[in-house]
């Protein structure tokens, strides 16, 4: 049952993000690449951060890094928790000049085990999506 629960999750997630434009909120790009991290998305996932006025080449080099890094470090550290199997908004502060942003995520995996704490920063680039910015 908890096999068909999550496996309906990540279609729904799927789904939403295929019928959906740009997340509206931090909150929800946030969700937005826990998602695809869940689904293995993860040149999906490297295209939700901001570079700035990188070259196109040292952009393409962070994007492979991103890649390289979920896939050979996130993912089995992921796997090994037993996947994602929910992930909650436990706070969102947008800066008052609504160009950056801090969230905190509740994330759960599929082993049950819980983190409470995990933090992504966001910013806005010029065509107003929420990105986490690329810090190398």
């Amino acid at each position: 049952m908890k096999k068909l629960s999550y496996l309906f999750a990540i279609v729904a997630a799927v789904f939403a993000v295929s019928c959906s434009s740009a997340p509206a909120t931090p909150g929800d790009a946030a969700l937005h690449i826990y998602e695809l991290m869940a689904d293995g998305q993860y040149e999906a996932v490297a295209n939700e951060f901001y570079f700035g006025d990188k070259s196109a080449e040292d952009i393409e080099k962070g994007k492979d890094l991103i890649v390289s890094l979920l896939t050979e470090k996130g993912a089995p550290q992921m796997e090994a928790k037993g996947g994602i199997a929910a992930t909650e908004v436990i706070e969102e502060i947008i800066a008052e000049d609504g160009q950056s942003a801090k969230v905190t995520l509740k994330i759960t995996y599929g082993n049950g085990e819980v983190d409470d704490n995990n933090k992504l920063e966001f910013v806005k680039d010029p065509e107003g999506e929420w990105k986490v910015p690329f810090k190398k």
